[in-house]
């Protein structure tokens, strides 16, 4: 009887050993991911410094930057406006990963957009159709994926230098959340809350992750 109690106290001490030697790693410690910055065209080293920032920041990883590189031609539109296709740049960004990185952030000072569609199926196009057939959009990620983009392009208007930054740095982690795994989250101060096609909803969040989307990808 003694020796069981003493191997259980033993087993309790390296129980919370172990809790102990984890606190301050990353969300992914046994299998440390890193992230990878791909600037394109002329975007400011002030808004790629940012965004690499507040994605170490939130999320504890490694983040490296790539050299500039055009943005590709096949990802540009004019269907309505002279601008890029976000769905393509996620494509074009996610079959260039290098090895040493987990999931590339594109990054753009140029107007992207998608096709919005009025449910999941994909075989209807929301209404008005001449709005949502190519619909310009902040930032896009693919769920689960190895790629996301961003675009500065809609931020800036009418609004000081503070307010520009904290909407970039909130949208990359937005989407860098999805890459990760999540969903958009029906809580509205949560930093996954669907922006809903209004720049308000990342203004008024919290710029945090709340504890239901913490929990899902860690």
């Amino acid at each position: 009887m003694k020796k069981r109690t003493i191997y259980n106290a033993i087993s309790i001490l390296i129980g919370i050993a172990f809790l102990f030697a984890c606190e301050g790693k990353g969300i992914f410690s046994d299998d440390e991911k890193k992230i990878g910055i791909q600037p394109f065209g002329d975007i400011a080293q002030a808004e790629i410094d940012s965004v690499k920032k507040s994605i170490e920041e939130m999320y504890d990883l490694e983040v490296v930057v790539y050299e500039h590189v055009p943005l590709p031609d096949r990802a540009y539109t004019e269907i309505r406006y002279p601008r890029y296709r976000a769905d393509t740049l996620v494509q074009w960004l996610s079959e260039r990963v290098p090895d040493t990185v987990d999931m590339l952030v594109g990054l753009t000072n140029r107007d992207i957009s998608i096709t919005k569609y009025k449910d999941i199926s994909g075989r209807e196009i929301k209404e008005p159709e001449w709005m949502y057939k190519d619909f310009g959009i902040f930032g896009l990620g693919r769920i689960k994926g190895n790629a996301c983009v961003v675009s500065s392009n809609r931020l800036h208007k009418d609004v000081s230098d503070k307010t520009f930054f904290k909407r970039l740095t909130r949208i990359s982690c937005h989407e860098v959340g999805h890459v990760l795994g999540l969903h958009h989250c029906p809580e509205q101060n949560c930093l996954m809350n669907d922006a809903n096609e209004t720049i308000k909803t990342i203004d008024n969040s919290t710029g945090e992750l709340c504890k239901d989307c913490w929990r899902k990808i860690r």
